[in-house]
């Protein structure tokens, strides 16, 4: 079975990478290079847009931006209508897998409430960045295929492997660079190949990749929590599962513990895509931009294995379990505003003023010298 899998997952990766290369949208940037408002400054002031992201160059101007307002904008869209359908296609699920007790079902069940809230978390983020100008839902959809293989062939098989050879304590301590790289090794290798270089294209293969992590963590997990073959961090016998912990634990990893992995790829897609293309010159990527990009993607691997390794400071310990769980609640806002906050970054003039202040463009560099045209 397991030799299926991988050869599944190589399936996936290879022609999920092939088709997202072949199909890479080549567009120009929206809207074209021009002044606009500076969205970032509260008075009057003008702000050079490249055609792909704000740059540092600034000129007076004679209006200043209407930078939103808090709460109101594009907020509400279909994305409203896709968690809806996930939350109804989830309830229906659990009803029949009480009913069959199926591991299979419980695996179809999470498999499709997952591939919902990812697409409805997707069409948030595209309502918000104005995605569909830069990209389409093919290539997100061949970007997620692809890091689902590579998460069924690499990341899984090399946890298992840590696992075995060393414990969970180091397994914990390097999954966040084990499955970071892996959510990220397909966007930079189609970056490297000369594809998907738009900050805002960057920022959309960064959710895809995120979600076709968590899309074929989570469908895994289904099987390993229902047979009771997953992990357990405190090293013990993992319990026997009940139809109701099995759902409580599916439920969890889809609307908390899944969506970590959008945030924390997404995250270091939107600093890293944006600072390689700001500060790329007819030499190639700048220093500057280079490592700031390198430091942007440990950052967010060094988080991922803290959140993983604090899960075994509770071993035996019901309090400090509690408080380490609402530590992860905290975790999961905070790393939502982290991510809006580099997103809105790449927030199109045509938009600004148009969502909501959280989604305007904010500190945006400032710099007197000219942009590198």
């Amino acid at each position: 079975m397991a030799y299926l899998v991988d050869a599944f997952g190589l399936l996936l990766l290879a022609v999920g990478l092939l088709v997202a290369y072949r199909i890479a949208p080549d567009r120009p940037g929206t809207p074209p290079a021009g002044w606009f408002p500076d969205p970032a400054y509260a008075k009057a002031r003008s702000r050079r847009w490249d055609e792909r992201a704000w740059t540092a160059q600034t000129q007076p101007g004679d209006v200043a931006a209407d930078r939103g307002r808090w709460f109101r904008g594009r907020f509400w869209g279909r994305w409203a209508w896709i968690a809806l359908a996930a939350l109804v296609v989830l309830g229906l699920g659990v009803v029949a897998y009480r009913a069959s007790e199926s591991t299979g079902v419980i695996a179809v069940v999470s498999f499709l409430a997952m591939t919902g809230v990812c697409w409805a978390f997707y069409r948030f983020v595209a309502r918000q960045l104005a995605l569909d100008d830069v990209i389409g839902l093919g290539q997100v959809a061949a970007v997620a295929a692809a890091v689902g293989g590579a998460t069924l062939v690499l990341a899984a098989n090399i946890n298992s492997w840590l696992i075995d050879a060393a414990g969970t304590g180091l397994a914990t301590k390097t999954v966040g660079f084990v499955e970071e790289g892996t959510k990220l090794l397909v966007p930079l290798a189609l970056f490297a190949l000369g594809k998907y270089r738009d900050p805002r294209a960057g920022i959309a293969i960064g959710l895809a990749a995120g979600f076709g992590f968590a899309i074929a963590e989570t469908t895994q997990y289904a099987f390993a929590t229902a047979n009771a073959s997953g992990p357990d961090f405190c090293g013990d016998d993992t319990a026997t599962p009940t139809v109701n912990s099995v759902v409580a634990a599916q439920i969890t990893r889809i609307f908390t513990v899944s969506p970590l992995h959008w945030f924390w790829t997404g995250i270091a897609a939107a600093i890293a895509w944006r600072l390689w293309h700001l500060y790329a010159d007819q030499k190639g990527i700048g220093r500057k931009g280079l490592w700031g990009g390198i430091a942007a993607i440990a950052m967010v691997m060094v988080i991922h294995s803290l959140n993983d390794t604090s899960a075994t400071l509770g071993c035996g310990k019901p309090s400090v379990t509690l408080l380490l769980q609402l530590g992860r609640w905290i975790l999961f806002i905070a790393m939502y505003l982290l991510f809006r906050a580099m997103a809105r970054k790449s927030t199109p003039p045509q938009l600004v003023g148009r969502v909501s202040r959280g989604w305007t463009p904010h500190r945006l560099p400032t710099r007197n010298r000219p942009y590198a045209e």
